[in-house]
């Protein structure tokens, strides 16, 4: 499933009212993770803090009523890209550093961490960091015993 332009336009929205809800420079900064919830059913979208309050709800057309099993890491794929796409933004949220994006199910439980906010550096995808780690350690094991 590809990202289009109405999807676009409803993370757009959902960017909006967060950078409304914490503006940069605002002096009360707050400690707080950002949480992505998504409904396959009514292709709802809410996002919210750590306290569970909402900020934004909004529609995705495309992702109503998709019943695959892959739909959290497709969202996940989606939102990820997005906010990489959008990280000077997320890097001036009045919200005190380190924090996540996550995405959560039903019960609010992490999915996925979807991007982190850090004073030193920001990491978008943590198993891109492990990719091919055990290929590597394989063949180093092999190499090693064969001397």
């Amino acid at each position: 499933m590809s990202t289009n332009s109405e999807t676009l336009e409803q993370l757009d929205y959902l960017l909006s009212k967060l950078v409304r809800k914490y503006p940069e420079g605002d002096d009360n900064s707050i400690m707080t993770d950002i949480s992505f919830q998504a409904k396959a059913d009514t292709g709802e979208l809410i996002l919210f803090d750590d306290d569970d309050e909402t900020i934004a709800t909004t529609v995705i057309p495309d992702w109503i009523g998709y019943n695959e099993e892959n739909f959290s890491e497709i969202v996940s794929a989606t939102l990820k890209k997005y906010l990489s796409d959008h990280k000077e933004d997320m890097e001036k949220l009045s919200i005190l550093h380190p924090f996540s994006f996550l995405l959560v199910d039903d019960d609010k439980e992490t999915i996925n961490e979807l991007y982190e906010v850090d004073d030193e550096a920001i990491v978008i995808n943590h198993e891109d960091l492990m990719k091919g780690l055990n290929e590597d350690l394989n063949s180093f094991i092999k190499k090693l015993l064969s001397e």
